[in-house]
Order: structure tokens, then C-alpha cells, then sequence
């Protein structure tokens, strides 16, 4: 193939000469090359390096979606002999055919035609390996021309600058509303138990809990951040798993944090001066209570007074900004906290595991 035509509108944005319209995914992808920095090979290069997830993940959603949506591709062109256009109509001048010259686009060593934005889309679009065939469906386009390297890199800039990330409690805030609840129970279940804590009123995160779009006051734990510590509570308990029934789980779930209400009670009143509702705290207060509910439901126990009963019988902590657990980070920093906890908590026979360690050292 010598050449190819499209349908184009031809036009500005915000000073960018452009040109607009619809094409296969397979053949933007052919067409088109990322130009990809690198520090010693490429140093003019403006493309950042790709992330092989990322691209998969974008082929697979436009390849096994019947009903879906993706922002229009933003290519550049660096060479203008590589297109010609033709308008079609006196009275719309801007409206015509743009001529792709496909062997010299082809068979250049140089990117003459260059992803500004919409690399992982493309990566996998013309791809004929393993795994993976050619995407024939079609996606809008928006190609740039007239630009220096500078103006493209700028562009580029610009653009990844300016794109604020999509809140991560707001998009699991739309999956539940997606969801019908017995799907998301089956397929998220710690999605839609973080969820439940913010709307049950007997919850001790009733109406706490953030979902996304425009925060209300007094809404401080973000459902991603619940979420993700409910994982980690799931990931080291022995017990919980084994219940296999959501809402059972529910019910001991909301049981403890109640128990933890009560063990940190300045946490709910002023949560801006205490760790435990926040990051690095919430998440530690999941990972404890993966011990704690273990040890209650070993003896078949699961009442907000066990719990609580069970956190009371260690040492006092203070939880404030910068008491006991100042300085702790990340998920690696909640389970040290979680760890430090628990070392002081008594078992069944009223013995510390710090105790019990120093009892064995004795044999």
C-alpha cells in the first residue's frame, strides 16, 4: 500500500493546527511510531517508556468490549510530505480527504509520525503475536502539524501535566453503583463491605466513608484506602476466609471496628489528630484485626466486647499524630504497628506473646 486516504476536519486547538476524524485502531497503530526518551540512545526522544500492563490492559478493554469509550489519540506529524490534503467542499473548505504516503511513513527510520498521546492504546493494535490480534475497530484521531520537536515535547508536557487522576474512591464508587450486589459480593467482596460500613447505621463509619465526587464534611476515609486495608485484614486472617459467606464476614467486620471505636474513641472525634483513621493508621487497625478477630473466632466469638476486650488487654498506645506510631509509612509500616500491637495482646491464658517468647527462651 502506497497511500492511504481518510475524511478530515481541518482546524485549530488553541493555536495547534490539527486535523480530525476516525480511523482503524490496527492502522493508526501502523502508521503511526512512539518516540521513546532515552537518556543515551534517544535524548530528543518525548515519549516516556511504556508499561507493559498498562498497554495489555488497554488492549484487552477495547478488544472484549461491545460497548465502551476512549478519548481521541494525539499523534504528530514531523514531516509534512508525508500527507496532502484536499478539501472537498468551496462552502466548507476545512472539511476533506487527508492522504497518508504509507511506504515512506513505513519505511523511514525516523518516527514521522509520532504518539504525543495514546501510546499504550496503539502498542497492541496492529499486534499479530501471541495472545493478541489485529484491533479493526475504530477510534477518533487528532494529529498535529507544522510543530518544532520543542513545540511536540512541550505538547506532550502539557498534556500529562495538566490530566488529573480519576479518584480512585470514585471509580470503586461507580463499580458498586454498576454492580448489582450479589455480583459485587461474589467478585469484590471487600468492595462492598467497605462500602456497607459507610451506609449501615450501626457501622462506626456511618456516612464516613468518601465514594467519590464532591466531599461533604465530616467524610474522611477515602473507600479505596477501607478497601485496601480490608484486603490486607483478609490476606492475614485464618479465620475470616473461612466463613465464606460476605455478609457473615460483614457482621464481625463491622463488630470489630465497633471494638476499635470504643478502644480509640479521640480517632472518631478529632480524626485529624490521630493516625487510626488515616493511611498508614487505617491500615494497621486492618492488619490487627486480622489477630484479633482470629483469636475470637477460634472460640467462636464475634462480639463487639470480645473484641474490644481482647485490644484492651495490651498496653495503652497513643495514637495521636506524633505519638507511638509517628514516622510509619505504607502498608510495610502498618503491619510493624500491627505486629507491635499485637506482640502485648493477651491469649486465652493470659500470656503476651512477648511473655511467651520470653518463656521459651528459658527452656
Amino acid at each position: 500500500m502506497k497511500e492511504k486516504k481518510h475524511p478530515v476536519i481541518k482546524g485549530k486547538v488553541l493555536g495547534v493546527n490539527v486535523y480530525r476524524g476516525y480511523m482503524k485502531l490496527s492502522e493508526l497503530a501502523y502508521l503511526s511510531k512512539a518516540d521513546v526518551y532515552d537518556v543515551k540512545n534517544n535524548p530528543n526522544g518525548t515519549q516516556r517508556d511504556l508499561s507493559p500492563k498498562h498497554a495489555k490492559e488497554a488492549y484487552e478493554y477495547i478488544k472484549n468490549s461491545e460497548f465502551g469509550f476512549w478519548p481521541e489519540v494525539f499523534l504528530c506529524v514531523r514531516d509534512n510530505s508525508i500527507i496532502t490534503f484536499n478539501s472537498i467542499s468551496d462552502e466548507f473548505p476545512e472539511i476533506g480527504t487527508l492522504k497518508f504516503e504509507v511506504e515512506k511513513i513505513i519505511n523511514s527510520k525516523s518516527v514521522l509520525l509520532s504518539r504525543v498521546d495514546g501510546n499504550h492504546r496503539l502498542h497492541h493494535g496492529n499486534n499479530d503475536k501471541k495472545g493478541y490480534s489485529k484491533i479493526e475497530k475504530e477510534i477518533s484521531f487528532c494529529i498535529a502539524f507544522g510543530l518544532t520537536r520543542k513545540e511536540e515535547i512541550k505538547l506532550f508536557k502539557d498534556i500529562n501535566k495538566n490530566q488529573k487522576a480519576m479518584n480512585t474512591s470514585h471509580l470503586d464508587g461507580i463499580d458498586v453503583r454498576l454492580s448489582p450486589e450479589d455480583e459485587l459480593k461474589r467478585r469484590d467482596p471487600e468492595l462492598y463491605i467497605g462500602k456497607t460500613l459507610g451506609t449501615d447505621k450501626s457501622s462506626p463509619f456511618y456516612e464516613r466513608i468518601y465514594d467519590g465526587g464532591k466531599k461533604p464534611i465530616g467524610v474522611d476515609v477515602p473507600l479505596r484506602a477501607i478497601k485496601t486495608g480490608l484486603k490486607y485484614m483478609f490476606s492475614k486472617s485464618t479465620q475470616l476466609p473461612r466463613l465464606d459467606n460476605t455478609d457473615a464476614q460483614y457482621i464481625v467486620i463491622k463488630n470489630y471496628f465497633n471494638a476499635v471505636k470504643k478502644w480509640i474513641p479521640k480517632a472518631w472525634e478529632k480524626p485529624k489528630e490521630y493516625l487510626a483513621l488515616r493511611g498508614v493508621g487505617l491500615w494497621s487497625i486492618c492488619y490487627l484485626g486480622s489477630q484479633v478477630i482470629d483469636r475470637g473466632l477460634i472460640n467462636s466469638k464475634f462480639d463487639t466486647q470480645t473484641f474490644l476486650d481482647i485490644l484492651n488487654s495490651g498496653k495503652e498506645w497513643d495514637w495521636s499524630n506524633k505519638g507511638d506510631f509517628k514516622g510509619y509509612a505504607g502498608a510495610q509500616g502498618a503491619q510493624e504497628i500491627s505486629n507491635k500491637i499485637a506482640r502485648h495482646l493477651k491469649d486465652n491464658n493470659q500470656i503476651t506473646t512477648k511473655d511467651l517468647l520470653a518463656k521459651i527462651m528459658k527452656e
